[in-house]
């Protein structure tokens, strides 16, 4: 007996060892104070901020923001408590975070707070709560308001837009959105919101589904579907270019790297510099700084094996197209 406890116990130290040459040999380790996936992201005052997240076996409660113009790391305090997959946004004096997760995989934060940062003093506080429990969303702010898009509430798919008026402390439900989904990705300019790929019950754990919410009037718009389905993956928009990177694939147990590209003039796909390394439930900045956007941690691997492959990699991502889609030559 006490021999095969020995040898337990030196395979499980063999197992960490292993482990933890793994993530040094792959850079995993690189970048954040602590790696981090399952995260969004927003920008205030050229800093990037990232708060809660799935860490090494964990649920992380610590913030970490990057100087986008210095590329250094610091601390922003702590949410009031530890949650994953938490929706961030920022107006032009705080951040906020708001739903997720309290434990793996995914047992629902009952409280359902919505949470702002203030950085003069490093603190978070809850200013209000959710009109319920809600997970693997996003958020965004426009025009004195947050809008929590899309997710899951105790299993179910949504297709809500809730706004929430940040001096009444008020929430109101907007139009739905065309497909209930979570696991989706979003970008924003000016008032048109683009809602991209992610996961429902109906449709898969591989959308291609593109929509663009039009935030004054309060309407839907149907785009070209994406040519790679994608959950967990990031967006962003250019100009006239809506950019859609990484993401997972579970159907096919593969994380992604590739880059798509729409002309939102033409309607017509191409392809981007592709990420540096796979990853899905990254962040993306809300910004774009000079060579492209910053793309923060994320899971190196698919599905569970996210708990030992979390990343605290940074890279700066081209937004400029690179050439048609397959499907696109000829056309």
């Amino acid at each position: 007996m006490k021999k095969f406890l020995l040898a337990t116990f030196f395979l499980i130290l063999l197992v960490i060892g292993g482990l933890f040459m793994l993530r040094l040999f792959m850079g995993w380790n690189n970048g954040m104070h602590e790696a981090r996936s399952e995260i969004h992201a927003t920008t205030l005052n050229n800093r990037l901020y990232v708060a809660g997240g799935i860490g090494l076996f964990r649920v992380l409660d610590s913030c970490e923001a990057l100087d986008l113009t210095l590329n250094v790391w610091s601390d922003c305090g702590k949410l009031p408590r530890a949650l994953h997959h938490v929706a961030m946004a920022a107006d032009d004096s705080h951040v906020y975070a708001s739903g997720g997760y309290v434990a793996l995989p995914f047992e629902a934060d009952k409280e359902a707070g919505l949470f702002r940062h203030d950085p003069a003093t490093g603190t978070w506080t809850e200013v209000s709560k959710l009109p319920h429990p809600i997970g693997q969303h996003a958020m965004t702010h426009f025009s004195g308001a947050l809008y929590l898009i899309g997710g899951q509430d105790n299993g179910k798919d949504l297709d809500t837009i809730w706004r929430y008026d940040i001096a009444a402390d008020t929430w109101s439900a907007m139009q739905p959105m065309p497909t209930a989904r979570h696991s989706h990705a979003i970008a924003r300019s000016g008032p048109l919101l683009y809602v991209t790929g992610g996961r429902s019950t109906e449709y898969g754990t591989e959308m291609r589904q593109v929509d663009a919410y039009h935030l004054i009037e309060d309407r839907w718009e149907e785009l070209p579907d994406m040519p790679k389905g994608r959950g967990g993956h990031g967006t962003f928009v250019s100009g006239n270019r809506l950019h859609i990177f990484g993401g997972e694939s579970l159907s096919d147990g593969k994380v992604l790297a590739n880059h798509d590209i729409l002309d939102l003039t033409t309607l017509q796909w191409s392809v981007g510099e592709p990420l540096n390394q796979p990853r899905h439930g990254f962040a993306v900045s809300d910004t774009e700084m000079p060579g492209g956007i910053t793309v923060v941690g994320g899971g190196a691997r698919p599905g569970f094996e996210t708990i030992y492959s979390v990343t605290g990699t940074a890279q700066t991502l081209s937004i400029e197209p690179a050439m048609p889609s397959v499907g696109d030559i000829g056309k």
